[in-house]
């Protein structure tokens, strides 16, 4: 067993990821929220959720309406269930915050989504098919996340679902937010699966050193 692992040793999957400024770009043209279809406003907040909370797609199956609390600038998930970070005496709950530009904020764009659904839906799982109105489960959650990338122009022969896990992670770190918040945000109990698996430069950062030096 020790020969095959030095023989092909486990790979990163990703060396790079993708510029999450073109994903938000796209989802801001997605507006203004009543002139979606019930497909495309899914599609929005699937992945306002996936890039603000950077959570699983397990993790986003598993939103429910009777655990969810409304703040004045935040909306709280608490689970019930055992996800797959789940672990003895500690308690994860999923935190979307406000933010100001209306186009991009996952709360108003969620409790849109509520409102839209509130008549149709036969689950209380938040989100619900748009077709059949019942619950969805975790391999659509990562097609409408691919989907959206597919939209928005990014190779999905590359990049997958999960990719937006590491693309948003990336993006606050690199943007200033700590490493404390990212971890918290992301829950890690260390920042060693961080920087293994998910901390990566954005392909729009590759930039030779001139460009870097003269810009």
């Amino acid at each position: 067993m020790k020969g095959i692992f030095y023989k092909s040793p486990p790979k990163i999957k990703y060396s790079f990821t993708w510029d999450v400024s073109v994903v938000l770009k796209y989802l801001s043209t997605l507006f203004p929220l009543e002139s979606l279809s019930l497909k495309l406003l899914t599609f929005k907040l699937t992945a306002l959720i996936a890039l603000a909370a950077a959570p699983r797609a397990q993790t986003i199956v598993s939103l429910d309406l009777d655990f969810m609390t409304i703040a004045e600038k935040c909306i709280m998930f608490d689970f019930p269930c055992l996800l797959k970070n789940s672990r003895r005496g500690h308690q994860f709950s999923l935190k979307l915050e406000h933010f100001d530009n209306e186009s991009l904020c996952v709360m108003h764009t969620l409790l849109h989504y509520v409102k839209v659904t509130s008549s149709s839906r036969l689950s209380k799982k938040l989100f619900i098919s748009y077709v059949t109105y019942k619950a969805v489960c975790t391999s659509t959650i990562a097609r409408w996340l691919r989907t959206v990338l597919d939209l928005a122009g990014i190779d999905i022969g590359v990049f997958k679902a999960h990719s937006f896990r590491g693309a948003s992670v990336s993006a606050a770190y690199n943007k200033g937010c700590s490493l404390k918040r990212v971890l918290e945000t992301a829950d890690w109990s260390s920042d060693k699966n961080f920087r293994k698996y998910y901390y990566r430069q954005s392909v729009s950062k590759e930039v030779t050193f001139a460009e870097a030096v003269l810009s």
